[in-house]
């Protein structure tokens, strides 16, 4: 895929970033996006490591704790599957193993 390619995918989040919020992990939210009215990822600054929180509504939430200098590409990462999931039609066993792959991977 090329970047542009890449950059306009990931773009169609909407941006619902509020400054000085705090995060479900108690850090300050850096980042705060939603796909399709369908899932939200945030990514917010704790003390000692980044903590990404995100979720498909009324199915999952999952937390990934990273690193400062690889939380944006987890971040990136985690937003890519997610929008590749919402995007495509599933059966109720496929979204499962989803879920059950995405916790495991992240």
């Amino acid at each position: 895929m090329k970047f542009l390619e890449y950059r306009s995918k990931i773009d169609m989040w909407d941006d619902i970033y509020k400054p000085n919020s705090i995060g479900s992990e108690g850090g300050t939210i850096i980042a705060d996006e939603e796909y399709k009215e369908s899932c939200r990822i945030t990514l917010e600054r704790c003390e000692r490591y980044d903590a990404i929180t995100c979720g498909v509504y009324g199915c999952m939430v999952h937390t990934a704790f990273c690193d400062k200098s690889h939380s944006q590409e987890v971040f990136d990462n985690m937003k890519n599957d997610l929008q590749e999931f919402i995007d495509k039609d599933t059966t109720a066993d496929e979204e499962y193993i989803f879920y059950e792959e995405f916790t495991s991977k992240y």
